[in-house]
């Protein structure tokens, strides 16, 4: 489901910046300035400026499946023929309620400390949103530091990163054989982990699916996605997974796990974690959670860190939680994705037979009518017509109170309300602003329930 497009020219790059600086496309000529300048800027200590290296490298690359130098945005001191700053566009399908709508996703927002406070990130987000546009995406998405990309109309939307924390010390031990013990005491793994190969591709990809289906919004990956999780990102790069298979001592596979690289704050992340339903997940951790611990320690000692604890990001919801209870009782709040929509009515339309099934599954179902939301300074309007969407296009407000709208939001923040990372009741207590009258209300419940979303981009 990759289907990514070839770059559009709408947006005509090279353009002259201030101080003679100039916005262009990347070449495979830059590929090693590109990596230092990213590694040197974007690197927090040696290892980590390694791994941005290698992913850097990986971004640049035209055997990327998605990004390459086409969708790489570089600003150039042309005297000395250096980078000041830089910018990445990664293509990618995401799904709502599994309809794909296309996403580009900025990554490697990096400009030196010289050259920062002119303006030069604006400029790259303008050619960025065009060349977006352009392959057909509704939607950007951007993981990054606090507030910076409010400035930019995205909006903290999705969820990103909740997780639960295990220290190995909680690990359960296993019982050793010992002469002196009844036999019934002793125990011996009954799971083990190996590295994932090409041939478990069909097996885990079966798995993955199945949990993409349990998100609202996912990121689906084809054959060639996952050939290169596998094969193609460099080992030392920050997007390398070492996944595992799960098997049983016949060898027979039951599920998969995926940790990353990075270490942080002593811990080692694992992002994706998955079992065969015909799997007892409870039965089968405690051998992964030994299997995986020296894994994390021997990655710990090659980064010369320390680690004593697994960090499970697998989203607020996950079956993992429920098999071990006890274990991880302390759920950590997710931070979030960034989310940008220019156009959403063109989304909403997009995603209407979702809308649709959710009225049809609800005490509306057959609704006939017509919302108005306004954002204040521009707004919106969806139609209904015997339980289906007619349409949904833009509405301007007559003054930014309008008593004529149905429903309002301070700017961006319904794209919440969309992706379903908060309910209406209770954005209405987050914003004063918001609001809705009781039939809108009503409405705005069955459209747009809070859902849970894990997304794996690609990255």
């Amino acid at each position: 489901m990759t289907n990514f497009q070839s770059p559009s020219p709408s947006y005509h790059l090279p353009i002259t910046l201030g101080d003679g600086l100039v916005l262009r496309h990347a070449t495979r000529a830059d590929t090693d300035a590109f990596a230092q300048f990213n590694a040197a800027n974007l690197g927090r200590d040696t290892i980590d400026a390694a791994m941005v290296t290698a992913w850097a490298r990986d971004l640049i690359s035209e055997q990327h499946p998605a990004c390459g130098p086409e969708n790489i945005f570089i600003v150039e001191e042309p005297r000395e023929k250096k980078i000041v700053s830089s910018m990445v566009l990664i293509p990618q399908t995401w799904t709502y309620a599994g309809i794909p709508f296309g996403v580009g996703r900025p990554e490697a927002v990096s400009t030196h400390p010289d050259y920062r406070r002119r303006g030069l990130v604006r400029k790259q987000f303008e050619a960025l949103h065009a060349q977006s546009a352009a392959q057909g995406h509704l939607v950007q998405g951007i993981t990054g530091i606090y507030w910076y990309y409010r400035q930019f109309d995205y909006e903290y939307a999705l969820d990103l990163g909740a997780s639960r924390v295990m220290y190995f010390a909680a690990i359960p031990a296993l019982k050793v054989e010992d002469p002196a013990i009844s036999a019934g005491n002793n125990e011996s793994e009954a799971y083990r982990l190996r590295a994932m190969t090409l041939a478990d591709i069909p097996f885990a990809a079966r798995l993955y699916d199945r949990d993409c289906a349990r998100s609202l919004v996912a990121c689906p990956r084809d054959e060639k996605m996952w050939r290169h999780l596998l094969a193609g990102y460099a080992r030392g790069s920050g997007e390398y997974r070492p996944y595992q298979i799960i098997e049983t001592l016949d060898g027979c596979a039951v599920g998969y796990v995926a940790p990353m690289l990075e270490l942080g704050d002593a811990r080692y992340r694992v992002i994706e974690l998955a079992v065969d339903d015909a799997q007892s997940l409870r039965a089968a951790m405690s051998a992964v959670l030994r299997g995986l611990k020296p894994i994390a320690e021997a990655e710990a000692a090659r980064q010369k860190k320390k680690v004593n604890a697994f960090q499970f990001g697998l989203g607020r919801e996950h079956p993992l939680y429920q098999a071990l209870p006890e274990l991880l009782p302390q759920a950590r709040v997710p931070y979030g994705w960034y989310v940008r929509v220019a156009d959403v009515p063109a989304f909403l339309r997009r995603i209407a037979p979702a809308l649709d099934a959710r009225l049809a599954r609800s005490p509306l179902a057959g609704h006939s009518g017509e919302i108005k939301i306004t954002e204040y300074r521009r707004g919106f309007r969806i139609a209904f017509e015997n339980g289906k969407m007619k349409n949904a296009e833009a509405w301007t407000p007559v003054e930014p109170v309008d008593l004529n709208a149905d429903a309002g939001f301070p700017p961006l923040v319904f794209l919440k309300l969309l992706f379903g990372r908060e309910s209406l009741a209770e954005l209405c207590v987050i914003f004063p602003d918001c609001w809705a009258k009781d039939d809108a209300a009503a409405l705005l419940d069955v459209l747009f329930p809070k859902m849970n979303s894990i997304v794996h981009p690609v990255g």
